[in-house]
């Protein structure tokens, strides 16, 4: 090969192409940038000392010490990092080395991984703030029409371990057996050490082994004695699993599969699809995340910006009597269907792939139901006169009132004495669950008192031609935002912990989207004399 080669050198006339030679690069940063590249765009925005005045703060020592990366220049390689599918800070950190856009963003600076990093995760509330200028001028560019908001939740993973998730009952159990497995080992190592000499060369792994269940064991001893049983956010709220690694995290259940992370709430103009206010929260329900979410759209936008035509859309996960309750009396106009809407739609009802769908789950569902299945409230004689009511063994319950409230009205509730219940030979169909601490409760609507729900409201609102149609903008105005930031900028997980530091990061991803939008949508001369 090599004479080939040098025949083919000498008989030829080929250019230098030898790599052993150093070379200079007469180059000017900015013409690298070029004059219509969303990198020349990013450089543009942040050269306005304004929209960074926040971020100035943390810079007071001006006399001593290293001087430091200016604030523009570290959020000009993480947002094109972003805006190219990068969120490695450590990729980040070698493609200000060897990619001539970072080098040009960079001014051919060298920001070590741990100072992008550290940027990030310190300066949440400025973050936020840049995130509010923007948005004010992506509205003064006449990027924000004002008639439709859409509200919706992507969940993804943090930077926590599930594996460490559990109530406060089940850390504790797992404890004790991290210590009993550890003093099993020590026991074992002791009554095998005098016999066999071969022991002795496993010294070392054991002893591992036995200090690291013990570091566990004392890990979640100290979360326990410091942290208090984590609670959710429903009506009757009950203990949800706590995580040691970031307890404000949750275990989700997605499309691809159980997560630890968080639900980051977005919401979105229909216009250009222009992100108009983002949060993140580590619970998997989005009931409780609705007024949050409006009043950050308030604090963004302005206090009467739904005093307007604007009109609100989300999906079921948002839909509770509380937040309908909420919009109502807040005189939103906001088109939000129940999880029973599409079964009213008689273009549902016609559809063969959703009838194919629903069979699909009866199917899925079908052992569960009936492993769980109970006596209906209705095989009980109940007689709201005069407040009785007899199971179907013949034992009387108990009445403990009929001054329940829920949504359809007040309920008159009943229940079980716990010495008949746990004797009853029907308590395994009647109750899903083992007798425990009481029996079997039921309760009977009093009709008399019946009343015009909030979700009644909104069912007749979702039922209509207008709300069908309303509701249907939804999708185009949510789901591309997801779609950007999921599958083109690849955002798979957050890198930080907190409810705080992982809502930064995503305002970031955030900011990354919305400045896109104010490239390929705005005239130069208006985003640059705001």
């Amino acid at each position: 090969m090599l004479i080939y080669r040098l025949v083919a050198y000498f008989m030829s006339n080929f250019l230098n192409d030898n790599l052993n030679q150093s070379v200079f690069f007469d180059i000017n940063y900015l013409e690298v940038l070029g004059e219509n590249t969303f990198e020349y765009c990013l450089y543009q925005l942040l050269e306005n000392d304004e929209l960074l005045s926040d971020f100035y703060a943390r810079y007071k020592n001006k006399h001593v010490g290293r001087k430091a990366y200016p604030p523009a220049l570290v959020l000009r390689i993480i947002f094109y990092a972003y805006y190219r599918g990068i969120t490695s800070s450590r990729v980040i950190e070698a493609s200000c080395k060897t990619d001539l856009k970072f080098i040009a963003l960079s001014a051919g600076m060298q920001p070590h991984f741990t100072t992008i990093a550290d940027f990030v995760s310190t300066n949440c509330d400025a973050i936020n703030t840049l995130f509010h200028k923007v948005l004010l001028i992506c509205d003064q560019s006449g990027l924000i029409g004002k008639e439709h908001f859409a509200i919706d939740g992507c969940k993804l993973p943090t930077d926590s371990s599930k594996q460490w998730s559990g109530k406060h009952a089940e850390l504790r159990k797992k404890s004790d057996k991290m210590k009993d497995a550890a003093e099993k080992i020590v026991k074992q190592h002791i009554s095998n050490d005098s016999t066999k000499s071969r022991n002795k060369a496993l010294e070392g792994e054991k002893k591992q082994t036995v200090e690291t269940l013990l570091a566990n064991a004392k890990k979640i001893d100290e979360f326990l004695a410091t942290n208090k049983p984590r609670m959710g956010k429903g009506k009757r709220p009950k203990e949800v699993q706590s995580n040691i690694t970031d307890n404000q995290s949750a275990k989700m259940t997605t499309s691809k599969g159980t997560i630890q992370g968080m639900a980051f709430v977005t919401a979105a103009d229909e216009k250009y699809q222009i992100i108009i206010g983002a949060q993140g929260f580590g619970m998997g329900q989005e009931q409780a995340t609705l007024k949050p979410m409006i009043e950050g759209i308030k604090k963004n936008l302005g206090d009467t910006i739904f005093d307007s035509s604007v009109v609100l859309t989300a999906d079921t996960g948002f839909s509770s009597e509380a937040n309908m309750a909420y919009l109502f009396d807040e005189s939103i106009n906001a088109v939000i269907p129940d999880n029973q809407f599409r079964k009213r739609n008689p273009v549902f009802a016609e559809s063969d792939l959703y009838n194919k769908h629903k069979s699909d789950r009866k199917k899925t569902r079908k052992d569960k139901a009936k492993t769980n299945m109970a006596i209906p409230s209705s095989e009980f004689k109940v007689n709201l006169d005069s407040n009785t009511c007899i199971c179907p063994a013949g034992k009387e319950l108990k009445f403990l009132g009929n001054d329940y409230e829920e949504v359809r009205g007040t309920y008159s509730r009943f229940r079980g004495e716990l010495k008949d219940c746990r004797a009853c030979p029907q308590q395994a169909r009647c109750m899903k669950n083992p007798v425990k601490e009481r029996g079997r409760q039921v309760s009977f609507l009093n009709k008399e008192q019946t009343k015009t729900s909030y979700l009644d409201l909104m069912k007749e609102k979702v039922d209509s031609v207008e709300g069908r149609r309303i509701y249907s903008r939804r999708m185009w105005t949510i789901e591309p935002v997801f779609g950007n930031i999921t599958s083109n900028k690849r955002l798979n997980r957050l890198s930080l912990r907190g409810e705080r530091k992982c809502t930064a990061q995503w305002l970031m991803f955030c900011l990354v989207h919305n400045i896109e939008k104010l490239w390929k949508n705005a005239d130069e001369g208006e985003w640059l004399m705001t």
